[in-house]
């Protein structure tokens, strides 16, 4: 059996050695990533090091919640801070909050901790839970772990040479106080190579910010056309300078005219005054366009649990990058609505969960 040498940490011990750790033949660090909704302040110093130093890191997240709502925030906050990092460990959901045990059921407990290793796959993240054994036996759903998630066991003994009684096929053990470089860590083992295990699981496993596989059929979005020479109405509108700048030059109110029909480029359109004018004036979003258009409606309410298209030139709430082109080729859940801002989840095949906020303007009821 495979038993490999690690420590988990957190911004308990601030600028930690890592040479120190590499040289004491530490092999992997499972890093805190956050606590509740907060990204840990050691966070991306412990990562930088890990990688400069040729460790395998994993993380973990210290969840507080006591309701899906809470918990929905807190999982969404570790997928945002862990983003693109592809940890060679898994991401662990750590639950010890003393309100948890008094305030939920085992059922609720493993529902809860079930969810955030969901949640995590479907970002594109592998996942495990983290426990120790009276957890496992009085506060978790043993049967619906045990052997059905990755385990990191915290068992604590006199020496990781003095095994843990324990077997619930953990794959990693935290087996008590390590000390190094004059600072105390908590000492791990891990029983399988899971940089060899988690290179594989990337390979299979896409999140939704990536391009899904060619298997999967896209719909056929629906995309507003527009005459050359048709009048639209603007009215407070952004004005490009290209179809590329971010930051818009001015902005617009009136009458003004499409200039080349089919020259749609990043959900922007030319525009010109006036009619006839060779001239062009800029470019604007084709979804900020007002008046008649070819194909334009109501704008329909938007509520939790309709399904919705995204609109072409489309940002995600609060954010100026252009989304990425699959997702306006898919239908998509609202989760979430909250005055002009909506939070869309599954797809309607069931393949995705992007969990991602957008303005209703933006969306298109189906």
């Amino acid at each position: 059996m495979l038993k490999i040498k690690g420590i988990d940490i957190s911004r308990a011990q601030e600028q930690f050695d890592f040479t120190a750790a590499a040289s004491a033949g530490v092999k992997f660090v499972i890093i805190r990533a956050g606590i509740c909704t907060d990204e840990d302040t050691y966070f991306r110093r412990n990562i930088e090091q890990c990688r400069k130093l040729g460790i395998d890191f994993g993380c973990y997240w210290y969840v507080t919640a006591t309701d899906r709502e809470e918990l929905d925030r807190q999982i969404n906050a570790c997928i945002k801070t862990i983003g693109d990092e592809k940890p060679s460990y898994p991401v662990f959901c750590d639950m010890e909050e003393q309100r948890q045990i008094d305030n939920l059921t085992s059922k609720e407990r493993t529902d809860m901790a079930l969810e955030f290793c969901d949640r995590l796959n479907k970002a594109g993240l592998p996942s495990g839970v983290y426990a120790n054994p009276a957890w496992l036996e009085s506060y978790y759903q043993k049967e619906r772990i045990v052997e059905k998630r990755d385990i990191w066991l915290a068992h604590w003994t006199e020496s990781p040479d003095y095994p843990s009684g324990y077997d619930y096929g953990q794959k990693m053990w935290q087996w008590g106080i390590d000390s190094i470089a004059g600072k105390d860590v908590d000492g791990d083992i891990c029983f399988v190579d899971y940089p060899a295990i988690t290179a594989k699981w990337y390979k299979t496993h896409i999140k939704a910010t990536d391009k899904p596989s060619e298997q999967v059929k896209p719909a056929t979005p629906t995309v507003k056309t527009y005459k050359a020479g048709e009048a639209v109405q603007l009215s407070n509108t952004a004005l490009y300078g290209s179809s590329t700048t971010s930051q818009p030059a001015n902005h617009l109110t009136g009458t003004y005219y499409i200039h080349t029909a089919d020259d749609v480029l990043n959900g922007r359109i030319r525009i010109t005054t006036p009619k006839g004018c060779s001239a062009v004036t800029g470019w604007v979003k084709v979804i900020d366009i007002g008046g008649k258009t070819a194909e334009s409606k109501p704008a329909a309410e938007i509520r939790k649990g309709d399904r919705v298209q995204i609109k072409q030139g489309a940002t995600w709430y609060g954010e100026t990058n252009p989304l990425k082109d699959w997702l306006f080729e898919k239908i998509w859940i609202v989760t979430e609505v909250v005055g002009n801002r909506a939070v869309l989840g599954k797809d309607t095949n069931d393949i995705f969960d992007i969990q991602s906020p957008i303005d209703i303007k933006y969306l298109i009821k189906k």
